[in-house]
């Protein structure tokens, strides 16, 4: 069984779930540690790949969802 890559934000332990790169950017899909109710998405700075950064608006977060979502299906 492969082990789960671990990454803190903002002092709580989030899971790897799956990270998703489109063109230049890489979403990474997050699940809480403790609290399987809290989810994030974030994506790897170009500039800095070990920074995470928060979306930038409501039209990226549904762009990262469709992506997630077109890669389960598959």
């Amino acid at each position: 069984m492969k082990e789960l890559e671990v990454i803190t934000i903002d002092e709580n332990d989030y899971f790897v779930i799956k990270e998703i790169k489109l063109d230049s950017v890489s979403y990474l899909y997050l699940s809480n540690v403790n609290d399987e109710e809290d989810r994030l998405i974030r994506k790897i700075n170009l500039d800095d790949p070990n920074t995470l950064l928060p979306l930038q608006n409501e039209e990226e977060f549904e762009k990262a969802c469709n992506l997630l979502l077109k890669h389960v299906m598959i």
